[in-house]
């Protein structure tokens, strides 16, 4: 994403009429960051949907022809240890922090929004409790999730090379999200409506 002088956009600062500058607005950054991934993947071939209200794990979801997938979007411009930091999680009311899993989604796509660079993350190459540490810039010798860097051919079938139990993720780079709990799925009861019969 590029605004007219060419200069990557950056939308975790918003500037109001007089030139001042506003506190980030997450939100904001969030919903720039969706309709990038969108632009980026209509640009690509796939179809993208995206779902009904906001109650679901994940955003949008991939048609690559083969199959769909659920893509949860995460987005950051915050620098920890040299590398940019994301935390795979989600909120669930009385529970906290909780991890995506399979149950939730299929794909996590990262977007460093200063670079304007994705990271197309399969559900199953994240470590249950981790948070995720990316190197686009170089800095780390084992920065496990580079392979995954505009890997957007995984949506087409390709391999998902790396992909790798939680078990076996033993980074030094990466830092607990919650602790070991977060593992259990959370199943959200399913709501049904109740009919009520007038005499």
């Amino acid at each position: 994403m590029s605004n007219q002088s060419g200069d990557p956009i950056a939308p975790l600062i918003i500037k109001d009429t007089d030139g001042l500058k506003e506190p980030r607005n997450t939100k904001r950054t969030g919903e720039l960051s969706e309709a990038a991934f969108l632009h980026k993947a209509v640009s690509l071939g796939f179809k993208v949907t995206k779902p009904w209200g906001d109650s679901e794990r994940y955003d949008f979801v991939v048609d690559s022809g083969g199959r769909l997938w659920r893509v949860q979007i995460k987005c950051t411009a915050a620098i920890r240890a040299g590398g940019y930091h994301i935390q795979p999680i989600h909120f669930v009311y009385g529970k906290n922090k909780v991890v995506y899993t399979a149950e939730d989604i299929d794909v996590l796509a990262a977007h460093i929004v200063p670079l304007d660079v994705w990271y197309v993350v399969p559900v199953q190459a994240l470590a249950q409790g981790r948070s995720l540490r990316l190197y686009p810039d170089g800095g780390c010798e084992k920065a496990r999730f580079e392979e995954y860097r505009e890997a957007w051919d995984f949506f087409r079938g390709g391999e998902a090379a790396g992909v790798m139990p939680a078990e076996a993720a033993d980074e030094e780079d990466e830092e607990p999200v919650e602790e070991r709990a977060m593992q259990w799925i959370i199943r959200r009861p399913i709501w049904k409506p109740r009919i009520i019969r007038m005499r």
